[in-house]
């Protein structure tokens, strides 16, 4: 496989990251945004960073009542997405099988979460921030796609 232009592996990243939140919905429920989006190239794969915004509702700003809503939120996020694989094609597949230890391609980060003590009461009213970075091996072509 040729090596990615870092201009042709960010247009394909910056797609299949789309693709990837899409899918996060519709397995999760949960609408997402991401950012920062870091695309890079090297001799032998690639990579991307990413920040995901992940918006949640908070019935009682009490730490403890806070604190158990945020890890049910934080379960999801990091259960969905060390789960993905991002493949010499710059595609992100959902491996359901793969277990957290099994690769390491990928990096999580528990960034950080806001309240919003001016509209508490409305919906989503907290946010939490995660960090994401995944890499792709060009020698990796066949276990995928041979």
């Amino acid at each position: 496989m040729e090596p990615y232009s870092i201009e042709e592996f960010t247009q394909k990243i910056k797609k299949s990251i789309q693709i990837l939140l899409f899918l996060f919905e519709a397995k999760t429920g949960i609408k997402s945004k991401a950012s920062n989006i870091q695309p890079h190239v090297h001799n032998k794969g690639a990579g991307v960073y990413f920040e995901l915004e992940v918006p949640f509702e908070t019935k009682d700003p009490d730490i403890g009542s806070f604190t158990f809503t945020l890890n049910k939120v934080d379960d999801v996020v990091v259960g969905f997405f060390n789960k993905v694989v991002l493949t010499p094609k710059a595609d992100f597949i959902y491996a359901k099988n793969k277990q957290s230890e099994d690769h390491d391609d990928m990096v999580g980060l528990f960034m950080s979460v806001d309240y919003d003590w001016s509209g508490h009461e409305g919906k989503n009213n907290s946010k939490v921030r995660f960090g994401f970075e995944y890499y792709l091996f060009y020698d990796e072509y066949n276990q995928y796609y041979g």
